[in-house]
């Protein structure tokens, strides 16, 4: 954990940005025992537009019901999956780092790779985000 600034006691508002890799589920997996019921959890994927992609859509709507599925059964009660679509040619890390600097979260949270070194877009995202951080890797 990367803390930026005063964790709340009572209820956090978490935002987890996550894709349809195994390490993503297992970092959400990682982050739901550090929940508890009264928090806030939204569950982001960053995705490009998915209006006349219907290839993406169908592939992303397939995710979004795995996690939707995992927040149900174990996710804090007010917990939801939603997209950001970034604009073409957009740096998506930047998009990343911009969504969550504006949000109202306590913690931002990736699984990034178990690596030694962080990758350019996890470097980028611990260096600009305004909030703590949570690396959810194993």
């Amino acid at each position: 954990m990367i803390i930026k600034n005063v964790v709340p006691a009572g209820p956090r508002n978490i935002l987890m940005a996550v894709d349809d890799s195994p390490r993503s589920k297992r970092g959400l997996d990682i982050l739901l025992r550090f929940t508890n019921p009264r928090d806030t959890l939204t569950l982001v994927h960053f995705t490009r537009s998915m209006t006349y992609n219907h290839a993406l859509a169908d592939a992303n709507n397939a995710f979004k019901k795995y996690y939707d599925d995992e927040l149900r059964e174990m996710g804090p009660v007010d917990s939801k999956f939603i997209f950001v679509e970034v604009e073409h040619g957009a740096d998506i890390a930047d998009s990343i780092v911009d969504y969550a600097n504006e949000s109202s979260a306590d913690m931002f949270a990736i699984a990034p790779r178990a690596t030694k070194d962080r990758s350019s877009i996890t470097e980028k995202i611990v260096g600009n985000v305004m909030i703590s951080v949570l690396l959810c890797k194993n």
